[in-house]
């Protein structure tokens, strides 16, 4: 574990903070890309990007923050763990201002960001798990299983790496949505896909997660994935086979 990368004075940097910082450099280049591709025009990639970055991380860092209330080390700034749900509540609310700041469809935008948004989690939980942030799973007995001594959150337990699996996951979904998005192109639906396989990844993962359950054997999240796979399988659902992809103008 790596939660401190080394201190500057009264600065502290975090492994975590550069993984970040990673995750949006990465999906403004991916975003880029996908818009060349389709024949857009690329400028506005990095608005997006920065847009979906900072307001991801504060809405996933709120959430968390929330969750874990008065534990020690656990700021905003400080510290380090990230709640998805939270994360696309505050991404998504960040895109649709830019998006309407700069009159861009929202549609077409929403599946722009969806195959970099999923690349930009799996490098976020990189992040998680060099911190080593209480994002880990239950004990097991697994080959793989690992603990985490150094942590912020420390466990000399062998728990499940779950910030791992879920890094993995999030590459495959990335794959899928980047094969996809030649033929999902409505809008929303693209973005649907996205919540529906996320929200699945999350509902799965929180099986070997040490988090409370709250009611018929499920924990807060996977009650919320659910909720999430429904939203997106609307999404999907009534975006089939509906228009194509609008062009987006310079930002000016």
């Amino acid at each position: 574990m790596l939660p401190e990368l080394g201190s500057i004075g009264p600065f502290t940097f975090y492994s975590f903070g550069l993984m970040a910082a990673v995750a949006i450099v990465v999906a403004a280049v991916i975003l880029a890309t996908d818009m060349r591709q389709r024949g857009l025009d690329p400028g506005g990639a990095i608005e997006i990007a920065i847009a979906a970055g900072i307001g991801g991380f504060l809405g996933a860092r709120i959430y968390y923050v929330i969750e874990h209330w008065g534990e020690p080390g656990e700021g905003l700034f400080s510290g380090a763990g990230i709640v998805w749900y939270g994360g696309v509540a505050g991404g998504t609310i960040a895109v649709i201002l830019v998006a309407l700041w700069r009159h861009l469809p929202l549609g077409l935008v929403a599946n722009l960001v969806a195959a970099p948004l999923a690349l930009a989690y799996a490098i976020g939980r990189i992040g998680c798990q060099l911190a080593g942030d209480g994002d880990y799973g239950d004990v097991t007995t697994l080959p793989w299983g690992m603990a985490y001594p150094e942590g912020t959150v420390p466990t000399t337990e062998i728990v499940h790496p779950t910030p791992v699996y879920e890094t993995l996951a999030s590459l495959v979904i990335f794959w899928v949505l980047w094969r996809t998005r030649g033929r999902l192109t409505a809008p929303w639906s693209l973005f649907g896909l996205y919540l529906v396989l996320a929200g699945v990844e999350r509902f799965l993962v929180e099986f070997v997660r040490a988090t409370p359950i709250v009611a018929g054997g499920l924990t807060a999240a996977q009650f919320i994935s659910i909720a999430i796979v429904i939203v997106g399988g609307a999404l999907v659902a009534t975006g089939w086979n509906r228009g194509g992809p609008a062009r987006i103008r310079r930002p000016v």
